[in-house]
């Protein structure tokens, strides 16, 4: 009978929801306008403390956004104010890590770029950028859609297709002092001859007015590569020649491209301290994808790996203390698995909150979606989940 009573409750336990919490929820709220049906929704934190929901659709048309800014979140009364943005068509997938598409799966700042001075909230949609950034000559430039709303009234003030390289395929963001800026390619050329491809890019790094986008140059440089054709042997014996020739160009080239890159920093120096950059480099990892990621290892070193849960990085809290970590695959618990917001301390790598969330709805007719931030309020920082694009749920970080 005991065995019975036992087997019973883990059941009602697995059919309640799996929802299980290391830390106390500290409040819930059901948003006045949820998503639509169709829908999926991301949370965003922005740069004067409130939250932004991102509402997309499964499927076409995909071109407009539901924003919605959600202010005194942490009170009795939060206030929400809607906007809707065309970012023109595109084919985004829900939960989209395509390193040939932009996606917000998993860095959503390059589509929603946040002024630090609460000013500006910049929506972009560049879809081609990467493709066009990984192999300028095969691929067509990109297009990019900027709508530029101003966040005290929470209005658009201007919606911009673009087609310069520059504007549409460029790194962009703010910079540290608060400069909307563009990094990158302006144009480019090849030319084939003597056995190798010489290839010349010529970069520039503008700051652009708001809403006027006028251009002001920070710095300009030019970067030449060299690709060599491999050479087919016509004897075995020349196999050991052709690859010691091969290493030899590699690593002249190498070297030609660093003091390249030397040269380029040295000019550029002078237009990016006013920005708040010290080299192209601190502009790569402020800007960039990849560059941001390279720069929060610097962070979270001392967070030990996830595996093999199948954790993925999530948010950083603002004041750099706090990791969230989003493990979506979680561990098989009873009947089924859960999904598990976990958060570190980044000092000392120690996990500090285990939130776990169920994956599905009660007899698994669907997935329950989530998303979730560190969000900061009065000094107070806290978990926050989205549920469904419908209810937030916050936890404080103790």
């Amino acid at each position: 009978m005991p065995k019975r009573l036992t087997l019973f409750m883990l059941f009602v336990l697995f059919l309640t929801g799996c929802d299980w919490h290391w830390g106390a929820r500290s409040f819930t709220y059901k948003l006045h306008n949820p998503q639509n049906d169709g829908q999926y929704s991301t949370l965003h934190t922005m740069p004067e403390g409130a939250l932004l929901m991102v509402s997309k659709r499964f499927n076409q048309p995909q071109q407009i956004w539901n924003l919605l800014r959600i202010t005194d979140w942490d009170t009795s009364e939060p206030r929400e104010d809607k906007l809707d943005v065309d970012v023109g068509p595109n084919k985004e997938n829900y939960g989209e890590l395509n390193w040939e598409n932009q996606g917000d799966g998993y860095d959503r700042n390059d589509q929603l770029l946040m002024d630090p001075g609460g000013n500006y909230l910049v929506v972009r949609l560049s879809p081609d950028a990467f493709a066009w950034n990984v192999n300028l000559d095969e691929n067509a430039k990109p297009r990019a859609v900027l709508n530029i709303i101003h966040l005290h009234g929470f209005k658009l003030l201007r919606r911009v297709a673009l087609s310069d390289p520059l504007l549409a395929g460029g790194d962009m963001g703010f910079s540290p002092k608060g400069n909307f800026m563009v990094s990158g390619v302006q144009e480019q050329s090849s030319v084939t001859a003597g056995g190798n491809k010489t290839h010349t890019a010529r970069y520039a790094v503008e700051t652009l007015t708001l809403p006027g986008l006028e251009p002001e140059p920070a710095c300009r440089y030019m970067m030449v590569s060299r690709t060599y054709f491999a050479e087919t042997p016509s004897r075995p014996e020349e196999s050991a020649r052709i690859e010691k020739e091969r290493q030899k160009e590699n690593g002249e080239e190498y070297e030609r491209w660093q003091n390249q890159k030397h040269a380029a920093d040295a000019a550029c120096r002078p237009g990016l301290a006013p920005l708040g950059f010290s080299s192209l480099d601190d502009v790569y990892q402020n800007l960039n994808l990849s560059g941001r990621l390279k720069k929060d290892l610097n962070y979270t070193e001392r967070v030990p790996p996830q595996s093999p849960w199948g954790c993925d990085i999530h948010d950083m809290s603002g004041n750099l203390q706090y990791e969230l970590f989003d493990c979506d695959e979680g561990r098989v618990v009873v009947f089924g698995r859960y999904r598990a917001f976990r958060v570190f301390h980044l000092e000392d790598g120690k996990q500090i909150m285990d939130l776990k969330v169920p994956r599905s709805t009660l007899f698994g007719e669907r997935r329950v979606l989530f998303s979730g931030v560190l969000a900061t309020r009065r000094g107070v920082t806290y978990v926050v989940l989205l549920r469904d694009g419908a209810e937030l749920e916050g936890y404080r970080v103790p």
